[in-house]
């Protein structure tokens, strides 16, 4: 059975090598069934990103561009998505910056308790006073981005230190202030929303 699964992962990323192969030549066919495969995932990264819905179908639809541009660069190291995952990041953070938007967008991306509240200051999940996306834009845009691709696009430390182009040093600093300031905010908001409750009791 192990040798059966082997194969067959053997051939999908022979399958996959050489799709990319003809991607690279300009094989119109393969270049749509690539744009195919990976549009649905491309446009979901890209919303999770951009606030503005209209901001995230260019945005996904350059990073479609750039990663057809960019087969030739393809290693069967990685699979096609995660591959394509990096390339679409740079080019929504890009096309963010190029814009001057603020981008970071959790809405429920994000569970607050995941964030790692300390023990004297608790977290607020369900009961923040304001939705976390919110908070989030209180935040500098540099701690924004880092938590966006840690806590909803699932990127290790190393992942997003080479998509930002940082040192894996400045990644982890910018993650643990950019979670200190969100608890901060959130227990703040918390302590108030307390203190009035008990006034109008």
């Amino acid at each position: 059975m192990h040798s059966v699964m082997n194969t067959l992962m053997d051939g999908a990323v022979a399958a996959d090598l050489s799709l990319m192969k003809r991607v690279a030549a300009g094989d119109k066919h393969a270049q749509r069934v690539l744009a195919h495969r990976l549009a649905a995932r491309v446009g979901r990264i890209s919303q999770r990103l951009l606030r503005n819905r209209a901001d995230a179908e260019d945005a996904a639809q350059m990073a479609l561009i750039e990663i057809l541009r960019s087969s030739g660069t393809y290693k069967d190291i990685s699979s096609i998505e995660r591959w394509a995952d990096r390339i679409t990041v740079r080019t929504v953070l890009r096309h963010a910056r190029d814009q001057r938007r603020k981008p970071w967008h959790f809405s429920s991306l994000v569970d607050v308790e995941s964030l790692g509240a300390a023990p004297e200051e608790p977290a607020q999940s369900e009961e923040t006073a304001r939705p976390v996306e919110d908070y989030l834009q209180e935040l500098p845009a540099a701690r924004r981005e880092v938590l966006v691709m840690k806590h909803s696009l699932g990127y290790t430390t190393e992942e997003i230190a080479e998509l930002t182009d940082n040192p894996v040093g400045t990644v982890k600093d910018r993650l643990v202030a950019a979670r200190k300031q969100l608890r901060k905010l959130i227990t703040r908001d918390a302590r108030v929303r307390a203190r009035d409750l008990e006034k109008t009791s």
